[in-house]
């Protein structure tokens, strides 16, 4: 893949992340409830530092040695849940789902990437990035769980 491509793929992928943490800080600004403003300042805050991993990645860097990433678990729980849009009167249920949503998007979009680069560190970098995107949503998805789904 030539660098040329490379830089299209990051610069779509800083588009991406500069898209998510526009919309989670928007829809922080429009959330009434407090946890919800805060749970999506959260991740405006990460969509940032994900953002800036991009616009760090040195593309001259390509002979680097593949890391380790850690594996987590999906639930799916995204798929079998409505999706609504965030409004001033979303509940924190409402916004998780969206959430959950949103980040099994961009965790597709990595997933995309890292099989169609065929560049050692790019492939390292959409790795790192779609476990993180993944964690982000199982973690998601277990406090859905445990606030909407706990036993009595």
């Amino acid at each position: 893949m030539a660098n040329k491509q490379l830089k299209e793929i990051l610069d779509m992928a800083i588009q991406i992340k500069t898209d998510a943490y526009e919309f989670y800080s928007t829809a922080a600004t429009i959330a009434k409830d407090p946890s919800a403003k805060e749970l999506l300042k959260g991740f405006a805050k990460i969509e940032l530092n994900h953002k800036e991993k991009f616009e760090k990645f040195d593309l001259s860097e390509v002979e680097k040695e593949h890391h380790t990433v850690k594996e987590t678990h999906d639930f799916h729980l995204e798929q079998y849940l409505l999706d609504k849009e965030i409004t001033p009167d979303s509940t924190v249920q409402d916004i998780m789902v969206h959430v959950m949503k949103r980040e099994q998007k961009i965790y597709a979009f990595y997933d995309h990437m890292l099989k169609v680069a065929t560049s050692i560190p790019v492939k390292n970098l959409f790795d790192e990035l779609a476990a993180e995107e993944l964690e982000h949503k199982v973690k998601i998805e277990r406090d859905y769980d445990d606030i909407f789904y706990k036993e009595d």
